[in-house]
Protein backbone atom coordinates (compact mmCIF):
# COMPACT_ATOMS: atom_id res chain seq x y z
CA UNK A 1 0.00 0.00 0.00
CA UNK A 2 1.35 3.93 -0.64
CA UNK A 3 -0.04 6.45 1.89
CA UNK A 4 -0.07 10.19 1.54
CA UNK A 5 -1.23 12.46 4.53
CA UNK A 6 -2.23 15.89 3.93
CA UNK A 7 -0.30 18.79 4.39
CA UNK A 8 -1.79 22.42 3.15
CA UNK A 9 -5.03 21.68 4.16
CA UNK A 10 -8.29 22.94 4.71
CA UNK A 11 -11.06 22.70 7.76
CA UNK A 12 -12.50 19.86 4.87
CA UNK A 13 -8.98 18.14 4.43
CA UNK A 14 -7.19 18.75 7.46
CA UNK A 15 -6.43 15.30 8.83
CA UNK A 16 -7.73 13.47 5.53
CA UNK A 17 -5.42 10.92 4.21
CA UNK A 18 -4.89 8.87 0.90
CA UNK A 19 -3.92 5.29 0.42
CA UNK A 20 -3.59 3.18 -2.60
CA UNK A 21 -3.88 -0.57 -2.45
CA UNK A 22 -2.05 -2.97 -4.23
CA UNK A 23 -5.11 -3.44 -6.36
CA UNK A 24 -5.37 0.20 -6.86
CA UNK A 25 -8.21 1.19 -5.02
CA UNK A 26 -8.21 4.48 -3.63
CA UNK A 27 -8.70 4.94 0.20
CA UNK A 28 -9.53 8.06 1.79
CA UNK A 29 -9.56 8.24 5.60
CA UNK A 30 -10.32 10.88 8.06
CA UNK A 31 -10.56 10.45 11.69
CA UNK A 32 -13.22 12.42 13.56
CA UNK A 33 -13.54 11.66 17.28
CA UNK A 34 -16.39 14.06 18.87
CA UNK A 35 -19.28 11.74 17.70
CA UNK A 36 -18.49 7.86 18.11
CA UNK A 37 -20.45 7.60 14.11
CA UNK A 38 -18.62 6.23 10.90
CA UNK A 39 -19.59 7.07 7.46
CA UNK A 40 -18.62 4.97 4.55
CA UNK A 41 -18.63 5.67 1.06
CA UNK A 42 -18.06 3.96 -1.92
CA UNK A 43 -17.53 5.93 -5.16
CA UNK A 44 -16.93 4.31 -8.62
CA UNK A 45 -15.91 6.36 -11.76
CA UNK A 46 -19.28 5.65 -13.77
CA UNK A 47 -21.99 7.90 -14.50
CA UNK A 48 -24.51 8.68 -17.41
CA UNK A 49 -21.31 10.62 -19.23
CA UNK A 50 -19.87 6.56 -19.09
CA UNK A 51 -22.87 5.66 -21.10
CA UNK A 52 -23.63 5.13 -24.61
CA UNK A 53 -26.11 6.04 -27.47
CA UNK A 54 -29.53 3.87 -27.12
CA UNK A 55 -27.86 2.13 -23.67
CA UNK A 56 -28.66 5.62 -21.34
CA UNK A 57 -29.76 4.67 -17.66
CA UNK A 58 -27.58 2.27 -17.34
CA UNK A 59 -25.38 3.77 -14.24
CA UNK A 60 -28.94 4.79 -12.30
CA UNK A 61 -30.36 1.00 -13.15
CA UNK A 62 -27.15 -0.25 -11.89
CA UNK A 63 -27.30 1.20 -8.57
CA UNK A 64 -30.31 0.01 -7.88
CA UNK A 65 -29.01 -3.64 -8.88
CA UNK A 66 -26.20 -3.67 -6.05
CA UNK A 67 -29.51 -3.90 -3.59
CA UNK A 68 -30.86 -6.33 -5.04
CA UNK A 69 -28.95 -9.46 -4.10
CA UNK A 70 -25.11 -10.92 -4.06
CA UNK A 71 -23.49 -14.48 -3.52
CA UNK A 72 -23.42 -13.61 0.60
CA UNK A 73 -26.35 -11.44 0.92
CA UNK A 74 -29.94 -12.49 -0.51
CA UNK A 75 -32.34 -9.97 -1.47
CA UNK A 76 -33.16 -7.20 1.49
CA UNK A 77 -30.47 -8.23 3.42
CA UNK A 78 -28.41 -5.28 2.68
CA UNK A 79 -31.00 -3.06 3.86
CA UNK A 80 -31.95 -5.92 6.50
CA UNK A 81 -28.35 -5.78 8.10
CA UNK A 82 -27.95 -2.37 8.03
CA UNK A 83 -31.26 -1.82 9.79
CA UNK A 84 -30.19 -4.94 12.80
CA UNK A 85 -27.15 -2.63 13.03
CA UNK A 86 -28.63 0.41 13.44
CA UNK A 87 -27.58 2.09 10.64
CA UNK A 88 -28.93 3.94 7.27
CA UNK A 89 -27.46 3.41 3.64
CA UNK A 90 -28.58 4.68 0.36
CA UNK A 91 -27.43 5.31 -2.98
CA UNK A 92 -27.18 8.37 -5.80
CA UNK A 93 -26.11 8.27 -9.67
CA UNK A 94 -25.22 11.50 -11.14
CA UNK A 95 -23.50 12.50 -14.57
CA UNK A 96 -19.73 11.61 -13.46
CA UNK A 97 -20.13 8.85 -10.81
CA UNK A 98 -22.50 6.61 -8.70
CA UNK A 99 -22.31 6.46 -4.82
CA UNK A 100 -23.26 4.07 -2.04
CA UNK A 101 -23.07 5.38 1.60
CA UNK A 102 -23.52 3.79 4.78
CA UNK A 103 -23.48 5.13 8.49
CA UNK A 104 -23.45 3.38 11.54
CA UNK A 105 -21.98 3.32 15.12
CA UNK A 106 -18.20 3.27 15.55
CA UNK A 107 -18.24 -0.06 16.97
CA UNK A 108 -19.88 -1.85 14.10
CA UNK A 109 -18.82 0.16 10.91
CA UNK A 110 -17.05 -2.94 9.49
CA UNK A 111 -20.66 -3.81 8.31
CA UNK A 112 -20.08 -1.37 5.59
CA UNK A 113 -16.98 -3.19 4.15
CA UNK A 114 -18.73 -6.52 4.55
CA UNK A 115 -21.42 -5.45 2.28
CA UNK A 116 -19.22 -3.59 -0.22
CA UNK A 117 -16.36 -6.23 -0.48
CA UNK A 118 -19.11 -8.44 -1.73
CA UNK A 119 -21.18 -6.48 -4.12
CA UNK A 120 -17.90 -4.86 -5.85
CA UNK A 121 -17.95 -7.71 -8.19
CA UNK A 122 -20.36 -10.68 -6.79
CA UNK A 123 -23.71 -9.19 -7.32
CA UNK A 124 -26.14 -11.66 -8.81
CA UNK A 125 -28.60 -10.40 -12.08
CA UNK A 126 -31.02 -13.20 -11.46
CA UNK A 127 -33.96 -12.46 -14.18
CA UNK A 128 -36.87 -11.88 -11.69
CA UNK A 129 -35.11 -9.49 -10.02
CA UNK A 130 -34.14 -8.04 -13.03
CA UNK A 131 -37.48 -7.62 -14.17
CA UNK A 132 -39.07 -6.28 -11.07
CA UNK A 133 -36.65 -3.84 -10.50
CA UNK A 134 -36.78 -2.70 -13.97
CA UNK A 135 -40.31 -1.85 -13.46
CA UNK A 136 -39.44 0.24 -10.76
CA UNK A 137 -37.06 2.34 -12.64
CA UNK A 138 -39.28 2.80 -15.19
CA UNK A 139 -42.00 4.43 -13.21
CA UNK A 140 -39.45 6.48 -11.35
CA UNK A 141 -38.77 7.91 -14.79
CA UNK A 142 -42.29 8.44 -15.54
CA UNK A 143 -42.72 10.09 -12.41
CA UNK A 144 -39.76 12.19 -12.62
CA UNK A 145 -41.42 13.11 -16.29
CA UNK A 146 -45.04 14.36 -14.52
CA UNK A 147 -42.34 16.32 -12.12
CA UNK A 148 -42.52 20.61 -12.59
CA UNK A 149 -39.09 20.53 -13.82
CA UNK A 150 -37.60 17.15 -15.12
CA UNK A 151 -39.06 16.96 -18.69
CA UNK A 152 -38.03 20.78 -19.37
CA UNK A 153 -34.25 20.02 -17.88
CA UNK A 154 -34.20 17.14 -20.14
CA UNK A 155 -34.72 18.94 -23.55
CA UNK A 156 -32.46 21.96 -22.77
CA UNK A 157 -29.90 19.26 -21.82
CA UNK A 158 -30.55 17.06 -24.76
CA UNK A 159 -30.64 20.69 -27.18
CA UNK A 160 -27.60 22.17 -25.71
CA UNK A 161 -25.33 19.25 -25.98
CA UNK A 162 -24.91 17.43 -29.60
CA UNK A 163 -22.46 14.99 -28.98
CA UNK A 164 -21.20 14.84 -25.23
CA UNK A 165 -23.07 12.18 -22.89
CA UNK A 166 -24.53 15.29 -21.15
CA UNK A 167 -26.91 15.03 -23.46
CA UNK A 168 -28.95 12.69 -21.87
CA UNK A 169 -30.64 12.82 -18.28
CA UNK A 170 -28.98 10.43 -15.64
CA UNK A 171 -32.01 8.48 -15.64
CA UNK A 172 -31.85 7.51 -19.29
CA UNK A 173 -34.63 7.65 -21.82
CA UNK A 174 -37.33 5.68 -21.08
CA UNK A 175 -37.11 3.37 -24.26
CA UNK A 176 -33.43 3.00 -23.83
CA UNK A 177 -34.61 1.24 -20.58
CA UNK A 178 -37.74 -0.69 -22.03
CA UNK A 179 -35.15 -2.49 -23.88
CA UNK A 180 -32.68 -3.27 -21.04
CA UNK A 181 -32.06 -7.10 -20.38
CA UNK A 182 -30.09 -8.60 -17.28
CA UNK A 183 -27.03 -9.46 -19.77
CA UNK A 184 -26.75 -5.42 -21.13
CA UNK A 185 -26.37 -4.42 -17.30
CA UNK A 186 -24.14 -7.12 -16.06
CA UNK A 187 -21.88 -6.29 -18.89
CA UNK A 188 -21.70 -2.54 -17.81
CA UNK A 189 -21.12 -3.65 -13.93
CA UNK A 190 -18.56 -5.97 -15.36
CA UNK A 191 -17.17 -3.16 -17.26
CA UNK A 192 -16.88 -0.20 -14.49
CA UNK A 193 -17.29 -1.89 -10.86
CA UNK A 194 -13.56 -3.10 -9.71
CA UNK A 195 -11.14 -1.38 -7.49
CA UNK A 196 -9.24 0.69 -9.75
CA UNK A 197 -11.98 2.65 -10.66
CA UNK A 198 -13.38 2.90 -7.43
CA UNK A 199 -12.32 5.39 -4.24
CA UNK A 200 -13.73 4.37 -0.58
CA UNK A 201 -14.19 7.67 1.89
CA UNK A 202 -14.40 6.77 5.89
CA UNK A 203 -15.18 10.11 7.80
CA UNK A 204 -15.16 9.68 11.57
CA UNK A 205 -14.19 7.77 14.49
CA UNK A 206 -12.39 5.14 13.55
CA UNK A 207 -8.13 4.04 13.93
CA UNK A 208 -7.07 4.77 10.65
CA UNK A 209 -4.12 1.38 11.08
CA UNK A 210 -6.81 -0.81 12.01
CA UNK A 211 -9.18 0.48 9.10
CA UNK A 212 -6.68 0.14 6.64
CA UNK A 213 -5.62 -3.36 7.49
CA UNK A 214 -9.68 -4.52 7.46
CA UNK A 215 -9.66 -2.73 3.97
CA UNK A 216 -7.50 -4.46 2.86
CA UNK A 217 -8.36 -7.87 4.11
CA UNK A 218 -11.65 -7.52 2.15
CA UNK A 219 -11.33 -5.53 -0.31
CA UNK A 220 -7.14 -6.18 -1.27
CA UNK A 221 -7.99 -9.49 -2.96
CA UNK A 222 -10.52 -8.68 -5.23
CA UNK A 223 -8.47 -8.13 -8.83
CA UNK A 224 -7.91 -4.73 -10.01
CA UNK A 225 -9.97 -4.90 -13.37
CA UNK A 226 -9.60 -3.22 -16.37
CA UNK A 227 -8.25 0.32 -17.03
CA UNK A 228 -11.12 2.40 -17.51
CA UNK A 229 -11.40 3.46 -20.85
CA UNK A 230 -11.41 7.31 -21.51
CA UNK A 231 -13.84 9.95 -22.42
CA UNK A 232 -12.73 11.04 -26.10
CA UNK A 233 -15.93 12.66 -26.57
CA UNK A 234 -15.44 16.59 -26.80
CA UNK A 235 -18.87 18.75 -27.38
CA UNK A 236 -17.69 21.61 -30.43
CA UNK A 237 -18.86 25.30 -29.72
CA UNK A 238 -22.04 26.16 -29.97
CA UNK A 239 -22.23 28.52 -32.77
CA UNK A 240 -25.78 30.10 -31.92
CA UNK A 241 -28.83 29.79 -29.77
CA UNK A 242 -30.87 27.03 -29.59
CA UNK A 243 -34.58 27.04 -27.99
CA UNK A 244 -37.19 24.10 -27.16
CA UNK A 245 -40.53 24.02 -26.09
CA UNK A 246 -41.72 21.48 -23.97
CA UNK A 247 -45.22 21.06 -23.78
CA UNK A 248 -47.72 19.17 -21.05
CA UNK A 249 -50.12 20.00 -18.77
CA UNK A 250 -49.75 22.39 -16.24
CA UNK A 251 -50.48 25.47 -14.52
CA UNK A 252 -47.72 27.06 -14.37
CA UNK A 253 -45.02 28.13 -17.38
CA UNK A 254 -41.58 27.72 -16.75
CA UNK A 255 -38.26 29.07 -17.84
CA UNK A 256 -34.81 27.46 -18.62
CA UNK A 257 -31.86 29.16 -19.71
CA UNK A 258 -28.23 27.16 -19.86
CA UNK A 259 -25.06 28.75 -20.73
CA UNK A 260 -21.75 26.74 -21.91
CA UNK A 261 -19.44 26.37 -18.88
CA UNK A 262 -15.92 25.01 -18.14
CA UNK A 263 -15.15 21.73 -16.55
CA UNK A 264 -14.05 22.02 -12.61
CA UNK A 265 -10.52 23.11 -12.33
CA UNK A 266 -10.75 25.73 -14.87
CA UNK A 267 -9.69 29.33 -13.74
CA UNK A 268 -13.27 30.79 -14.77
CA UNK A 269 -15.07 28.15 -13.07
CA UNK A 270 -14.18 30.30 -9.14
CA UNK A 271 -15.49 33.22 -10.96
CA UNK A 272 -18.93 31.42 -11.31
CA UNK A 273 -19.19 30.30 -8.15
CA UNK A 274 -19.14 33.87 -7.32
CA UNK A 275 -21.62 34.80 -10.14
CA UNK A 276 -24.14 31.94 -9.46
CA UNK A 277 -24.09 33.32 -5.57
CA UNK A 278 -24.37 37.29 -6.79
CA UNK A 279 -27.33 36.03 -8.79
CA UNK A 280 -29.18 33.28 -7.15
CA UNK A 281 -28.56 33.01 -3.11
CA UNK A 282 -30.56 34.52 -0.79
CA UNK A 283 -33.22 37.60 -0.73
CA UNK A 284 -30.54 39.84 -1.63
CA UNK A 285 -29.73 38.20 -4.97
CA UNK A 286 -29.87 39.97 -8.04
CA UNK A 287 -32.74 37.80 -9.23
CA UNK A 288 -34.85 37.51 -6.51
CA UNK A 289 -34.78 41.50 -6.26
CA UNK A 290 -35.64 41.79 -10.12
CA UNK A 291 -38.34 38.93 -10.39
CA UNK A 292 -39.86 38.42 -7.54
CA UNK A 293 -39.02 41.64 -5.43
CA UNK A 294 -39.37 44.26 -8.19
CA UNK A 295 -41.69 42.77 -11.03
CA UNK A 296 -43.50 39.92 -9.09
CA UNK A 297 -43.12 37.96 -12.23
CA UNK A 298 -42.15 34.59 -10.23
CA UNK A 299 -42.70 32.63 -7.66
CA UNK A 300 -39.03 31.24 -7.81
CA UNK A 301 -35.79 32.07 -9.62
CA UNK A 302 -32.22 30.36 -9.00
CA UNK A 303 -29.11 30.07 -10.82
CA UNK A 304 -27.26 26.77 -10.43
CA UNK A 305 -23.30 26.13 -11.12
CA UNK A 306 -22.05 22.68 -10.01
CA UNK A 307 -18.67 21.28 -10.85
CA UNK A 308 -18.26 18.39 -13.15
CA UNK A 309 -15.08 16.37 -14.58
CA UNK A 310 -16.42 18.11 -18.39
CA UNK A 311 -17.32 21.27 -19.53
CA UNK A 312 -21.22 21.34 -18.67
CA UNK A 313 -23.82 23.80 -18.03
CA UNK A 314 -24.72 27.04 -15.89
CA UNK A 315 -28.53 27.19 -15.72
CA UNK A 316 -31.39 29.86 -14.52
CA UNK A 317 -34.66 28.86 -13.84
CA UNK A 318 -37.73 30.38 -13.16
CA UNK A 319 -41.29 29.70 -12.26
CA UNK A 320 -43.78 31.95 -13.16
CA UNK A 321 -47.20 33.56 -11.81
CA UNK A 322 -50.38 33.49 -13.55
CA UNK A 323 -50.62 35.86 -15.89
CA UNK A 324 -47.41 37.06 -16.79
CA UNK A 325 -45.16 35.97 -20.27
CA UNK A 326 -42.43 34.10 -20.83
CA UNK A 327 -40.70 36.43 -22.85
CA UNK A 328 -40.81 39.28 -20.47
CA UNK A 329 -39.33 37.14 -18.02
CA UNK A 330 -36.91 36.16 -20.17
CA UNK A 331 -35.67 39.15 -21.06
CA UNK A 332 -35.42 40.59 -17.62
CA UNK A 333 -33.19 37.83 -16.68
CA UNK A 334 -30.85 38.71 -19.46
CA UNK A 335 -30.87 42.44 -18.06
CA UNK A 336 -29.57 41.23 -15.27
CA UNK A 337 -26.99 39.09 -16.68
CA UNK A 338 -26.06 42.07 -18.65
CA UNK A 339 -25.16 43.62 -15.62
CA UNK A 340 -22.94 41.36 -14.86
CA UNK A 341 -21.30 41.47 -18.35
CA UNK A 342 -20.98 45.41 -18.41
CA UNK A 343 -21.08 46.66 -14.79
CA UNK A 344 -18.35 45.83 -11.99
CA UNK A 345 -20.12 44.37 -8.80
CA UNK A 346 -20.02 46.30 -5.87
CA UNK A 347 -17.32 45.22 -3.14
CA UNK A 348 -20.26 44.72 -0.69
CA UNK A 349 -21.60 42.00 -3.49
CA UNK A 350 -18.46 40.27 -3.81
CA UNK A 351 -17.75 40.33 -0.24
CA UNK A 352 -21.38 38.68 0.76
CA UNK A 353 -20.91 35.95 -1.89
CA UNK A 354 -17.81 34.86 -1.37
CA UNK A 355 -19.15 34.42 3.11
CA UNK A 356 -22.22 32.42 1.27
CA UNK A 357 -20.01 30.07 -0.54
CA UNK A 358 -18.06 29.82 2.62
CA UNK A 359 -20.74 29.07 5.17
CA UNK A 360 -22.18 26.74 2.63
CA UNK A 361 -19.44 24.74 2.27
CA UNK A 362 -19.28 24.81 6.21
CA UNK A 363 -22.87 23.78 6.76
CA UNK A 364 -22.48 21.13 4.23
CA UNK A 365 -19.51 19.09 6.13
CA UNK A 366 -21.04 19.55 9.65
CA UNK A 367 -22.08 15.96 9.55
CA UNK A 368 -19.95 12.68 8.79
CA UNK A 369 -21.04 11.67 5.80
CA UNK A 370 -21.60 15.17 4.39
CA UNK A 371 -17.47 15.20 4.99
CA UNK A 372 -17.52 12.35 3.47
CA UNK A 373 -19.55 13.36 0.34
CA UNK A 374 -17.74 16.35 -0.51
CA UNK A 375 -14.24 14.73 -0.10
CA UNK A 376 -15.55 11.76 -2.57
CA UNK A 377 -17.13 13.59 -5.09
CA UNK A 378 -13.88 15.96 -5.42
CA UNK A 379 -11.43 12.99 -5.37
CA UNK A 380 -13.81 11.59 -8.52
CA UNK A 381 -13.92 15.08 -10.54
CA UNK A 382 -10.99 16.13 -10.06
CA UNK A 383 -8.66 13.89 -11.17
CA UNK A 384 -7.99 15.40 -14.78
CA UNK A 385 -4.29 15.86 -15.94
CA UNK A 386 -5.35 20.14 -16.69
CA UNK A 387 -5.47 20.06 -12.93
CA UNK A 388 -2.12 20.84 -11.09
CA UNK A 389 -0.93 17.38 -9.58
CA UNK A 390 -1.12 18.69 -5.98
CA UNK A 391 -4.71 20.11 -6.31
CA UNK A 392 -5.70 16.73 -8.15
CA UNK A 393 -8.63 14.72 -6.24
CA UNK A 394 -10.19 15.65 -2.74
CA UNK A 395 -6.98 18.14 -2.39
CA UNK A 396 -8.80 20.63 -4.78
CA UNK A 397 -10.46 21.56 -0.99
CA UNK A 398 -7.40 22.49 -0.22
CA UNK A 399 -7.19 25.96 -1.49
CA UNK A 400 -10.85 26.29 -3.25
CA UNK A 401 -11.96 28.86 -0.94
CA UNK A 402 -8.57 30.81 -0.97
CA UNK A 403 -9.56 30.53 -4.79
CA UNK A 404 -13.14 32.06 -4.01
CA UNK A 405 -11.60 34.68 -2.19
CA UNK A 406 -9.13 35.82 -4.54
CA UNK A 407 -11.93 36.48 -7.21
CA UNK A 408 -12.14 40.12 -8.20
CA UNK A 409 -14.94 42.08 -9.25
CA UNK A 410 -13.05 42.02 -13.22
CA UNK A 411 -13.00 38.20 -13.20
CA UNK A 412 -16.43 37.81 -12.31
CA UNK A 413 -17.56 40.38 -15.01
CA UNK A 414 -15.04 38.78 -17.65
CA UNK A 415 -16.61 35.35 -17.19
CA UNK A 416 -20.13 36.36 -17.38
CA UNK A 417 -18.73 38.27 -20.58
CA UNK A 418 -17.16 35.40 -21.71
CA UNK A 419 -19.98 32.91 -21.27
CA UNK A 420 -23.49 34.52 -20.78
CA UNK A 421 -23.63 35.21 -24.80
CA UNK A 422 -26.63 34.62 -26.66
CA UNK A 423 -24.42 32.27 -29.08
CA UNK A 424 -23.75 30.29 -26.13
CA UNK A 425 -27.12 29.80 -24.80
CA UNK A 426 -29.85 27.15 -24.55
CA UNK A 427 -33.52 28.48 -24.07
CA UNK A 428 -36.68 26.35 -22.91
CA UNK A 429 -40.17 26.88 -21.98
CA UNK A 430 -42.58 24.67 -20.70
CA UNK A 431 -46.18 25.71 -21.55
CA UNK A 432 -49.66 23.96 -21.14
CA UNK A 433 -50.01 21.74 -23.82
CA UNK A 434 -53.78 22.93 -23.70
CA UNK A 435 -52.92 27.07 -25.11
CA UNK A 436 -50.12 28.48 -26.53
CA UNK A 437 -47.73 30.17 -24.25
CA UNK A 438 -48.50 33.83 -23.48
CA UNK A 439 -46.30 36.51 -25.19
CA UNK A 440 -46.19 40.13 -23.73
CA UNK A 441 -45.08 43.07 -26.24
Amino acid sequence: MTTSTNGNSSFITRGAQKTILPNRMTIVTKELHFKPIVAAIIWYRVGSRNEELGQTGKSHFLEHMLFKGTDRYRKGEIDLVTLQNGGANNAFTWLDFTAYYFTFASDRWEQALEIEASRMRNTTFAEEEFQSEKQVVEEELRIGLDGPWEALENEVWAAAFRQHPYHWPTVGWLEDLESATAADMKAYYDKWYHPRNATLVLVGDFDTARALDRINTLLGPIPPGPEPPPMRIVEPTQRGEKRVTVKKETPVERLLIGYHTPAVGHADSFALHIAEAILSTGKTSRLYQRLVEQDSSVTTAKATYNDHIDPSLFYLQAELKPGYWLNQVERAIYEEIDRLNTEAVTEAEMEKAKRQIEAELVFSSEEFLQQAILLGQYETIAAGEHIPEPSRGYRYLDNFLDRIRAVSAEDVRRAASRYFSEDNRTVGYLINSDSESKEGA
